[in-house]
This record gives C-alpha cells, structure tokens and sequence, in this order.
C-alpha cells in the first residue's frame, strides 16, 4: 500500500498544474494510465492518495467522494483511499477536510473515465503555501509581503459562522540592528462564511492574533509565517456573543482567602470594595478544568492560574488540578504562574456548551543576563505598555531596572516605596502583606494590577508566591486621586495602587 505514495516530484507537477475557479476551487489529478484488475467484471476501480502539501504530509482522515454518487470513502493512516465497484462512466472526486474548510477552497478532481475491469491512480494535492497565498490574496496585498493568515472564526457557543467580528494582527519589525521595534497592525472583518484572510504579512512573522465583536475580544494567540517556505498561516478562533456573557459592575468581595476557602474566616480582616468596580468584569457560562505538570511530568501544586483580561484566578491542588467557572466563551488565554517555573501561557477554547480541559507544562525559569541590547529593547517595551509616558507625568512612584531587587520576593522591590508597609502576614507561611500607610480609611487598602490586569489575592501576600522581583521590569505606584483611569477602582479613591510589569509582559509587547 505505501508504494502508492506519491513522490515529491508528482506533488510538485500536481501543484504546478492547479488552477482557480470562482468558489474558490482547486481541482487536480496525477496523470496515470488504467490498469487490469484480474475478475473486476462490470466495474472498475479508483485508488490513489490524498496528499498535504502545505505540511509535506499525507491527508489523513480526508473524505473522498464519488460527485453524484453515493459512494465515499476515508483516508487510512497514509492518506490512502480505495473505492471499487463503480460502474463504467464519467465521473469527478471531491475532497474534504477540515483543512480545506479553513483555507476556503474546494479540491474537486478533473474528470475520470472508468472503464469495466481496470483501476486507475488517482492522486489528489493540496496545494503549497506559496500557490495558495496567490490564489486566495490579491496582488495588490502581496506586494507589502509575501505572507497571509487565514482562518474561520466562529460563534463559541452557537457555532455559528461570526460574521462581522474584527480579527486583528499584530506584530513588531526591527531595524537591521534590531534596536527599534515598530509595531505592525494588519485587520480583517469576518465573511458572511465564517472566514476571514489577512494578506501581506511578512514571510518570516511572529505575531499575536485577537478577534474582537461587540464590544467583547478574545484571548491574544500566538501565529507566525516563517522563511523556509511556510507562507500560510492557519488559525481558527471562536468569541463570545454578547448575549451570552456578563459585564459584571457589582460589588466586589476582595477579601483574601486562603486554598480552598468557600468563604473568608472570620479571623481574617475584611476588604470589601463597597462600590461598583470601575473595570469591567466580563463573566460567562463556560468552565475550564485542567492540571500543570513540570518539565518531567509531576503535578505542580500552587501554580496560580488565571485567565487573561479578567479577574478569573485560582490555584493548583496537590495533585496539579484546577477549576475555573463563570468564564466568557471563546478562545482565551489562560496564564500559569509558580515561582522556579516559567510562566506559561496557552490558549484555550471555551463554550457554554461543553467544559474545556487542558494539560499546561511549565519548564524551569531560567534567569537571562542583561545586556546594553536587552536594556533598549525593553525601554521599547515600557513604551509599548504606556510605562514611559506615564512616568514623564511624575503623577506615582516608578522603579525600573537596576532599582528593582533581584531576589525571589516581589514584595521586596516595595520596601523602599514612600507609603508602603511590607510586613509578614503572621499565617506561618513567610508570606509578606504589603498595605499603604497613606489609606484615610485606615484599612491600608492597596490594589494590584499584573501586565494590566486586576490582581485577585488568593491568600494574603500571595503576589510573593508567583512574581519574582527578578521577573519584574517596571513596578507603578500611585496614591488615591494619582491613580491613572485604567487603573481606578470607582469607592477606592483613597487607595493605592500598585502596576507591576513583568519581563514576560514587556518582551510579549516587543
């Protein structure tokens, strides 16, 4: 059977041959003459293999279908395919796979003469990156790159196609030296279909893809073009509806909890936001279970993980499992963080219909040496997340680089802020609570934002247990009415607020 895998020569000449229609539709046959089947009598036969060349692989659990007919077959393991028994006449294969339905294009064969007792090969190709680029953009768009991004973007828990929704790229281009990043934005607005296409994109890109519809916006995927030839891209995204998620104005209970608290101890302080948060809080019907795992295979207990752009966080149990319910559907991005660990960040897909589960490996934090190259970049980066010109206004206390203390304890890099109590939190854990000695409530109110982000305490002082002063690039701290709007918290005017900016973060921006 795996004598009938074509050769990279054949795929080529099938690639060279292809041609578009209006649907768009590729069709494409290796020229091979019939052969005699022993017995075959009144029928012939029709064997071949469908071939991926996009990934240089064979097309694996492709339908192959017989038009007119209802006859159809599978690809095995090999991307091979067998219909016998048909009757002497005319007739086209059609082929279908998700692949296909991504892309936007149909292979239809061109037409085949069976004749009784003889078997004829068959093989059908997808086409190669750099052919399909051409048939699916304009000229027009490749003249500012050869690249394209392609995909179906899909209602989350209708499944239906999001017409209308925006998909944004965004990715930054260096100077030859690579000191200058300049950020790069390519938008497409989703078919009536489902699809979407992105065109002129660089052909070596490493990018972040988000859809955005309603007012809603999904989590930032990763996506990327490469030079050696893989000029196409493909990712499918789903969003939410805004009919089917919550933005949340309530009140907010911030009161820390501990592991596994269903409610805070009565001997523990209560901070209760009494008034309505100023940031939005989009919630949802869909839930994700999951379990992190180290770099060998162990469960990783304690690793914070929270959803990105909402205030949705929970720890890891002993066995490495956790549960996050009241989500917005669609694809987001989940964040894992575990001091020792690298932070990790995976895409998920999410819906109202059906839990979603994942398994995230972390690998070791390995710290990077800083370098006059490092340094600026990153002063791109802070430029990038607003730090730079925030800072030009001198409205907050900022430390970056050199000023922040390279050791394991965040709240270390905060002992020599103006305002700022760091003192253990008395629990045994060595954990530190930072509070303000500026708060008129005398509460010593102090809220957090990580990489933009509202920090949800877990337990007190648990900032120290997942951001390491060594991972920081830029630390924010404003007092009462300094706070800037993004940062506010509408009741918490005398609070302080404390924006920490990660490596992670700043390098993603870059």
């Amino acid at each position: 059977m795996a004598a009938f895998l074509p050769s990279f020569r054949t795929i080529a000449r099938l690639a060279t041959s292809l041609s578009l229609a209006a649907a768009p539709r590729v069709f494409a046959q290796a020229p091979a003459q019939p052969q005699p089947v022993p017995g075959a009598g009144q029928f012939g036969t029709i064997r071949g293999v469908a071939y991926d060349s996009l990934h240089n692989q064979a097309l694996v659990n492709a339908l192959v279908r017989v038009s007119g007919l209802p006859r159809e077959t599978m690809t095995d393991s090999i991307g091979e395919y067998h219909i016998d028994s048909l009757a002497p006449g005319r007739y086209k294969l059609l082929l279908m796979h998700p692949l296909l339905d991504t892309i936007g294009i149909s292979l239809v064969s061109d037409t085949i003469d069976v004749i009784a007792g003889r078997r004829q090969i068959i093989d059908l190709g997808v086409p190669g990156s750099e052919r399909l680029v051409h048939l699916l953009c304009p000229a027009a768009r490749l003249a500012l790159g050869p690249a394209a991004v392609v995909g179906f973007i899909r209602d989350a828990d209708s499944d239906a196609p999001a017409t209308g929704a925006k998909v944004s790229l965004l990715w930054y281009e260096g100077d030859p030296l690579g000191f200058k990043k300049t950020p790069r934005v390519r938008e497409s607005t989703v078919a009536a279909d489902g699809r979407y296409k992105i065109c002129g994109v660089p052909a070596a890109m490493t990018g972040k893809l988000q859809v955005f519809r309603d007012g809603l916006s999904s989590g930032e995927v990763p996506v990327e073009t490469k030079e050696d030839g893989t000029l196409l891209a493909l990712r499918s995204m789903s969003i939410a509806s805004h009919e089917t998620v919550q933005i949340s104005t309530a009140p907010v209970d911030s009161t820390p909890r501990l592991p596994g608290d269903s409610a805070p101890p009565p001997q523990r302080a209560r901070v209760t936001n009494t008034a309505k948060a100023a940031v939005r809080v989009v919630k949802g019907r869909a839930r994700v279970t999951g379990r992190v795992l180290n770099n060998v295979g162990e469960p990783v207990a304690g690793a914070r993980v929270d959803l990105q752009g909402t205030t949705s966080a929970t720890l890891t149990r002993p066995n490495g499992e956790f549960t996050l319910d009241s989500l917005p559907s669609g694809t987001q991005t989940l964040e894992v963080r575990k001091l020792g660990l690298q932070l990790t960040e995976v895409p998920v897909e999410l819906s109202a219909n059906n839990p979603a589960a994942v398994t995230v490996k972390m690998d070791k934090f390995v710290a990077t040496l800083e370098t006059m190259r490092v340094e600026a970049t990153r002063e791109k980066g802070l430029q990038d997340v607003g730090f730079s010109m925030r800072k030009r206004t001198g409205m907050g206390h900022y430390l970056e680089g050199d000023q922040i203390p390279r050791t394991n304890m965040f709240s270390d890099a905060l002992r020599v802020v103006p305002g700022i109590r760091v003192q253990p939190s008395g629990d045994g854990t060595g954990s530190q609570v930072i509070t303000s000695s500026r708060d008129a409530t005398g509460m010593g109110c102090v809220s957090f934002y990580v990489d933009g982000t509202p920090w949800q305490q877990q337990f007190p002082g648990d900032i120290d247990n997942f951001v390491r002063s060594d991972e920081v690039a830029a630390i924010e701290v404003y007092n009462g009415a300094q706070t800037p709007a993004q940062f506010q918290t509408a009741g918490q005017s005398s609070c302080t607020t404390i924006v920490v900016w990660t490596k992670w973060r700043v390098n993603k921006k870059r």
